[in-house]
């Protein structure tokens, strides 16, 4: 044993077992090398991760619901949407790879920036956007209390200016889905125009039938009025020609008893020797004293009875015949059944089928496109942060020097462990 190695302590053969802080000072301060070699060992592998390491950007825009931007579009038939559910949908859009590769697709320069890197990496653009894109994409949403915005946020390397690329993915998610809430409105609209016109369709169908019916029913009054006043007229003139025959009849009899008697011209019974208390027979009257017929003289009653006779072949007419003339006449032109058969439009007469056309006027004039659309309020647009995510490259130096030194003291010890337990091994033997 030298003088050096009986001066460095011996910790594995002290009697008392006690470690002096002395000892572990000389230990450390003999071991120097090692701890510096690990310290350097830790600060080289740490530049180096500093190095190589990616550094990567975390950039957020924060969203709310629209309070006004659905009250244009809820004003639409059959429409109602409210903020949640809206709101729900558009970050299900945002959530679907498909709708980032059909906004990459949009945007020629998204589209070069990422196909570049897919070559790069010698790997598909699908493949390149979902590892270092799709991956990326997170959704905040609000506590359970439901307060709070909610939150997109992309995970995005130094090269790339993600904060730009995650607002032009929310704007435009959000006016592609106003123009398909757009389009849901169009076609609402045009099935409840389309509705209305059938209804306009039936009601207007409806009342034609029912004109077709009331023609039907006043020609068929109208038909059945002209046969009674017919029928009233051929009763009349007939009743009127039997009146002239009787006439007829009560002349000629008249005339033979005026032949008999020899009275040729119109007398009286004074001047034909008879007193006025001659009874004759109620056919044989017909003037205002009630003398007999016979009295007029047969030249008289020739002459009445050839023109009673010649009166026969003409056409009858008394009031009451002219009177029904009159009505048959008037029925003949059947003016409400003219005017309801010489309608053009009957439209103007359905009171169902112009309300639905005035709604349909109003429909057409209230038309929603994209722009009248707010999905969502942003709170907050994306930026890129001021620091890389992750520690920094200080943090990640000392952290190298602290651990480094612990992994030099533990070496140090070790060593000095195996030393002093070769020296007990070599004093026992």
């Amino acid at each position: 044993m030298t003088d050096h190695d009986s001066q460095l302590p011996a910790l594995s053969y002290r009697r008392d077992d006690e470690i002096d802080l002395r000892d572990i000072a000389l230990m450390l301060l003999d071991g120097w090398k090692w701890i510096l070699g690990s310290v350097a060992t830790a600060v080289v592998l740490a530049l180096v991760f500093v190095a190589i390491a990616p550094q990567s950007f975390r950039a957020s825009t924060s969203y709310a619901p629209s309070s006004e931007g659905l009250r244009l579009l809820n004003e639409m038939p059959d429409i109602d949407y409210s903020a949640a559910s809206t709101q729900t949908e558009l970050e299900l859009k945002l959530g679907s790879f498909g709708n980032l590769r059909d906004f990459i697709d949009d945007h020629p320069e998204w589209q070069s920036i990422a196909q570049s890197e897919a070559d790069e990496q010698d790997v598909t653009l699908d493949e390149h956007l979902r590892l270092h894109y799709f991956d990326k994409l997170t959704i905040t949403r609000p506590g359970k209390d439901g307060t709070g915005p909610h939150q997109l946020s992309l995970v995005y390397p130094e090269s790339l200016q993600g904060a730009a690329l995650l607002n032009d993915y929310l704007a435009w998610t959000e006016r592609q889905y106003a123009q398909v809430l757009a389009q849901r409105a169009e076609h609402s609209l045009e099935t409840a125009l389309a509705r209305n016109s059938e209804e306009m369709q039936a009601h207007l169908e409806a009342y034609r039938d029912s004109v077709n019916v009331e023609i039907t029913r006043l020609q068929e009054q109208h038909d059945v009025q002209l046969a009674e006043l017919d029928d009233q007229l051929q009763a009349e003139k007939n009743a009127e020609r039997k009146s002239r025959q009787e006439r007829i009849r009560t002349l000629t009899q008249a005339e033979a008893i005026a032949q008999r008697l020899g009275i040729t011209q119109p007398t009286s019974p004074p001047a034909f020797g008879e007193n006025g208390q001659t009874q004759v027979s109620r056919g044989d009257s017909g003037n205002a004293t009630n003398l007999p017929l016979y009295f007029m003289g047969t030249q008289a009653l020739a002459a009445e009875k050839e023109v009673v006779e010649q009166s026969l072949e003409q056409e009858a007419s008394t009031p009451a015949i002219r009177e029904i003339e009159k009505e048959l006449a008037q029925l003949r032109h059947q003016r409400q059944i003219e005017a309801l058969q010489q309608r053009s439009d009957d439209s103007s007469f359905v009171d169902a089928y112009n309300q639905l056309s005035q709604e349909n006027t109003l429909l057409r004039a209230n038309r929603v496109t994209a722009d009248d659309i707010d999905i969502i309020e942003v709170v907050n647009l994306a930026y890129r942060p001021n620091r890389p995510e992750g520690p920094g490259k200080a943090l990640v130096l000392a952290l190298a020097v602290i651990l480094g030194s612990m992994l030099g003291v533990m070496l140090v010890m070790c060593v000095s462990f195996g030393r002093s337990l070769k020296r007990y091994r070599a004093q026992r033997a």
